[in-house]
């Protein structure tokens, strides 16, 4: 029986975003090691702290909380206009009249991400092509596109300095030893925990990044 890898992100996690004036865009993602979010799937909530007692400029589903207090934007209604290359860029109350909201200097966001699109996937062993140390707490594994075109699909976990061979040797065990077969939870960071297979455990592993191929 073949195995197959099952990879899961590390979720939940929060990101604050404090508001420079410069517009919509929120600050990009990169607490994860540059997990690439492209999907508002993996968004869970996002909550506005004003700075100022007043904002006239927000959608009319809205009561603004004043100064330092808490807004929840409403996602399911258009509070954000686009997803991509893990920036959240946030519709003003002229793009969306009910769900808008238009930042003001100052105003911070609190980003809360979740499980969603992309951030639990799982290949057959054999499309393993190979694996690389991309940086010296890093190690990138590349699989055959899940779409079957000659791009691949990456994933790279972030570690502790000085792990690869660790980490190809853990690997290699998981696909090789005689105990697997089936699915073989490789790495799941779902609920706040870790979870790791044995061949893993000691290698301050604490960040997965997926990029698949495009087009999914």
């Amino acid at each position: 029986m073949e195995t197959y890898l099952y990879f899961r992100k590390f979720r939940p996690a929060t990101f604050t975003h404090e508001n420079d004036g410069t517009g919509q865009a929120l600050t990009a993602i990169t607490g994860l090691g540059g997990d690439d979010i492209d999907s508002i799937t993996e968004v869970a909530s996002l909550v506005v702290i004003p700075k100022d007692a007043a904002n006239s400029n927000i959608g009319s589903a809205y009561s603004h909380p004043g100064a330092g207090g808490s807004l929840t934007l409403s996602i399911a209604n258009g509070a954000v206009k686009s997803t991509s290359n893990s920036v959240i860029t946030l519709n003003n109350n002229s793009e969306d009249s009910d769900s808008g909201y238009t930042l003001e200097d100052d105003d911070q966001v609190v980003i809360t991400l979740q499980q969603g699109l992309e951030t639990s996937f799982m290949y057959p062993a054999s499309s393993l092509i190979g694996m690389e140390a991309t940086a010296t707490g890093q190690t990138t594994l590349r699989f055959k596109s899940l779409k079957g075109d000659g791009t691949d699909d990456v994933v790279a976990i972030n570690h502790d300095n000085g792990k690869y061979q660790d980490i190809v040797n853990g690997i290699n065990a998981i696909i090789n030893g005689k105990n697997h077969g089936g699915i073989v939870t490789v790495i799941d960071g779902h609920g706040g925990v870790t979870r790791l297979s044995k061949e893993l455990e000691g290698l301050g592993i604490d960040g997965l990044i997926y990029t698949p191929e495009s087009s999914y």
